[in-house]
């Protein structure tokens, strides 16, 4: 479960920018809480977070870092390369240049935190953290000097000093040369099969990002495979009122050529799909499985979504589908994995598409099915009628808004005292809790 995250100096965002999932003190709201067993004892984290702002405020920003974040760690960096981080352009000095990613969370039992600091060429500072009964204790920590020299500690905590992970981990440190600078240490680790750096890294790939873009990855294919992931979206799409009253798979093998110029693909990108021997292509929201055995195949598998109409069974494809639908059949595999695998949701506009109503049952929809489970989401939305404290905890909303000097900052809306039967979404709108455009010009 996430705990805690700190960025700074990542596109709109400047200087450090805290989210946290820890519940306030002073609330004695129980709802949507899981309570964790730590070495410094019982702590009560939160479920879902959600951030509000006005349009480039900084929201997106938010759950791209985290993407940059997790990708950076989970798939490595080539030797010699740069960093590829998106900095914030204003260049405050105080910066240095140098972008921060944080995070502290839980996981088997413990409490870890894990960070790294790098500008546009090399990482500067890594470190690994663990929560003993009394705070966080180092792992391993890697400092570059200002002459460019990296160290490595590894601390007797991470491994035995006779173990092999240990030995391993000696060896690995050294390897950080010059043309190695980019490179995360944990990666190493994980990369070279060390058990406790591989827990760590599979940590990371469970964070799962979903921006308004975003389609689920092979869906029909899976869809395919899983009748009962292909029945619940069915069933759900028929309990939101989408018309879709269920959901079949379309298998066929194709002449792929043919197929391609009746689309009017361009002729390279044709030449370039045509190489593939064996693999999956996704052209607008259709799947093509290319495979070569005793002869090349190319399989078209498709959704196609039933409806009824004037009595009748009709078969849409998902690019006929409306948005609304489309964008749910991105998000319900989301919930129908969750109790089925620990993840963490980042969705960037939940509400992109959708009925106020239909985002609201989405999220009671998460809160109800994660209570016994160690999944979490945290979300942005435009949708100003999702504050409502009857369906959220105060401290479950932050508000995200950018300062005069054009960086994004970040507050809990339990920062602002609400009193009892207060229309909050007034409240807002007026401008009570920042976090709304400005209009100029308006009378």
């Amino acid at each position: 479960m996430l705990l805690r995250y700190i960025v700074s100096n990542f596109k709109s965002i400047g200087h450090p920018l805290e989210f946290n999932m820890f519940p306030t003190e002073e609330s004695t709201d129980e709802r949507f809480l899981k309570t964790i067993e730590t070495r410094a004892g019982e702590w009560k984290v939160l479920q879902r977070g959600a951030l509000f702002g006005p349009n480039a405020s900084g929201k997106s920003s938010f759950i791209e870092s985290v993407g940059f974040a997790r990708d950076y760690l989970v798939s490595g960096q080539k030797s010699g390369k740069g960093t590829g981080v998106n900095q914030f352009r204003g260049d405050f000095e105080d910066l240095e240049g140098i972008s921060s990613f944080q995070f502290m969370f839980y996981l088997n039992g413990e409490v870890y935190e894990y960070g790294f600091s790098l500008d546009r060429r090399q990482v500067h500072e890594e470190w690994l953290m663990e929560l003993s009964e009394c705070e966080l204790e180092p792992l391993f920590t890697r400092v570059t000097d200002a002459d460019g020299k990296t160290e490595i500690e590894i601390e007797s905590r991470f491994a035995d000093s006779q173990s092999k992970d240990r030995i391993l981990a000696d060896v690995l440190k050294s390897s950080i040369q010059e043309n190695q600078k980019n490179q995360l240490f944990l990666y190493k680790l994980y990369d070279n099969g060390i058990k406790k750096a591989e827990e760590i890294v599979d940590w990371f790939k469970n964070l799962q990002i979903i921006f308004p873009e975003t389609t689920v990855q092979a869906l029909p294919i899976r869809m395919r495979a899983d009748e009962n992931m292909r029945n619940y979206i069915a069933e759900m799409l028929d309990q939101m009122d989408t018309g879709v009253y269920g959901i079949s798979v379309a298998s066929d093998e194709i002449d792929f050529h043919e197929f391609a110029e009746k689309l009017d693909l361009p002729k390279e990108f044709v030449d370039d799909i045509e190489e593939i021997k064996n693999g999956i292509v996704n052209i607008a929201g259709r799947y093509f499985i290319f495979s070569e055995n005793e002869k090349k195949k190319t399989i078209l598998v498709q959704l196609k979504f039933n409806h009824q109409l004037n009595r009748k069974n009709v078969q849409f494809n998902i690019d006929e589908e409306s948005d609304g639908t489309q964008r749910l059949v991105d998000l319900l595999p989301m919930l129908f994995t969750i109790g089925k695998t620990p993840a963490i949701y980042f969705v960037d506009e939940i509400d992109r598409s959708l009925h106020t109503k239909l985002s609201q049952f989405l999220l009671d929809e998460f809160a109800s099915k994660a209570e016994d489970g160690e999944n979490q989401i945290v979300f942005t939305a435009h949708d100003v009628s999702l504050i409502n404290l009857e369906q959220f905890r105060q401290d479950e909303i932050w508000f995200i808004e950018k300062t005069q000097t054009g960086e994004s900052t970040i507050k809990p809306f339990s920062d602002f005292s609400v009193k009892e039967g207060q229309d909050t979404l007034k409240a807002y709108l007026n401008g009570r809790f920042g976090a709304v455009p400005m209009i100029r010009g308006m009378q």
